[in-house]
């Protein structure tokens, strides 16, 4: 499982994908994700996995993420600045131009 990072309007961030930097202009917290999901334990390499053979509930390997709206400063793909919702997974926060 995955620490969450608890992202906050203002905050530099980097995105993992691209490297650009920008900053987060709005948040919507446990957007994406769930903190659990049916589960299929003890299944064999191979063995067809169907609706209900599911036999617990367990942790997702994801969990909960946020939902960031980024104004990016060095978007090289686009010639001007521009903003679009990131999945909190696909960023990194900045403190003092360094990845924390």
């Amino acid at each position: 499982m995955f620490a969450k990072t608890e992202f906050k309007v203002g905050q530099l961030v980097r995105s993992k994908l691209t490297k650009d930097i920008g900053r987060a202009i709005d948040v919507e917290p446990d957007y994406y994700g769930a903190r659990q999901a049916f589960m299929v334990y003890g299944a064999e390499p191979g063995q067809a996995i169907r609706p209900g053979s599911e036999n617990g509930i367990g942790p997702t390997k994801h969990g909960i993420r946020d939902r960031v709206m980024v104004k990016w400063y060095t978007a090289y793909k686009y010639p001007t600045e521009y903003a679009e919702w990131v999945d909190g997974e696909d960023l990194l926060l900045l403190d003092g131009g360094y990845a924390v």
